[in-house]
């Protein structure tokens, strides 16, 4: 089987672990994929007149699914228009996103802490007109990675439970967006308010996917479920005056403040990803010469009174 002749699809579940229909608009233009089905293996160490082990069983089983997709925007406009082609919206609801809501001029995604809102989502990859791999009940944590004169990336990380896998030939590719991504530059990237010379950011949203395992489930495993996130944003700046930017005064007086960056300008294809920082750590560094700061800071709730606001997405 040929790696490159790899087709994924996947789509939001109505009901967790039950695999909803799929057409090719559901497809992903994905990369770097990496598909791995689990089990453990249970030893039967019983005492015989041998030293020769006998066959072990399988017991519980999961699949784990990680890979790339372009950062881009939604390519359109409305309520709905372009969501069912739009790859990271089913996406974005198994990482503990909303389904995305329209104000008039964009598509807003904010996070979702209540179990009942947190979505899951099936995939279907599909292996060179030979395997079909099913993974349902996925839930999973995401990041987002930006780097200057590049486009941005959202790297996927999803747990799920176990199908079998099935013969199947690859569906034909004749619904994927033809959206290209916006480069990450002019993104106005800022903290507190300052716009620092920074060559690349991410920002990983950190999500806690537990098993819950059970006695009368299939394969023996419940569920995935979402039980915490520790959100944080990595960055790089060149170092300047602590009278320029206080980058060590904010992180010793332990300051929440605002970050945001813009990818993109044109219409339906622009991303504006915005929240609350703390500074955990800055590092001085070097970059050819030049003096920088290594920062990483916790996304946090802009106070004690207010939740899910860390981190929004919005796509216009």
């Amino acid at each position: 089987m040929l790696t490159r002749r790899t087709v994924l699809w996947a789509k939001r579940e109505t009901t967790y672990g039950t695999d909803p229909a799929m057409t090719g608009t559901d497809a992903l233009l994905a990369y770097d994929v990496d598909f791995q089905p689990a089990g453990e293996v249970i030893e039967r160490p019983v005492l015989r007149d041998t030293l020769s082990p006998i066959a072990h069983v399988i017991g519980l089983k999961e699949q784990s699914l990680t890979f790339k997709t372009e950062l881009k925007g939604i390519g359109g406009v409305g309520a709905t228009v372009g969501l069912s082609g739009f790859e990271s919206d089913d996406l974005l609801s198994g990482v503990g996103f909303n389904t995305g809501v329209y104000n008039g001029t964009a598509t807003i995604y904010s996070l979702v802490s209540a179990e009942n809102s947190l979505g899951s989502v099936s995939f279907r990859l599909y292996m060179d007109d030979a395997n079909l791999h099913k993974m349902v009940g996925a839930r999973g944590t995401v990041k987002l990675n930006m780097k200057a004169g590049n486009y941005g990336e959202l790297e996927w990380n999803f747990k799920g439970l176990y199908v079998s896998v099935a013969s199947a030939t690859n569906p034909s590719q004749t619904s994927l967006t033809i959206l290209q991504p916006p480069i990450v530059y002019n993104s106005s990237f800022q903290i507190a308010g300052f716009s620092p010379v920074c060559s690349a950011a991410e920002i990983d949203l950190g999500n806690d996917i537990i098993r819950r395992d059970s006695l009368n489930a299939s394969a023996g495993v419940h569920s995935f479920r979402l039980t915490g996130r520790k959100p944080k944003l990595s960055f790089d700046a060149d170092a300047v005056a602590e009278s320029s930017n206080p980058f060590w005064g904010d992180w010793e007086g332990g300051i929440v403040d605002t970050f945001g960056i813009t990818i993109g300008s044109t219409a339906n294809n622009k991303i504006d990803i915005s929240g609350y920082f703390e500074y955990a750590q800055n590092k001085y560094g070097d970059a050819d010469g030049v003096r920088k700061f290594d920062c990483e800071a916790a996304l946090v709730s802009s106070n004690v009174n207010t939740g899910n606001d860390e981190l929004t997405i919005k796509f216009s």
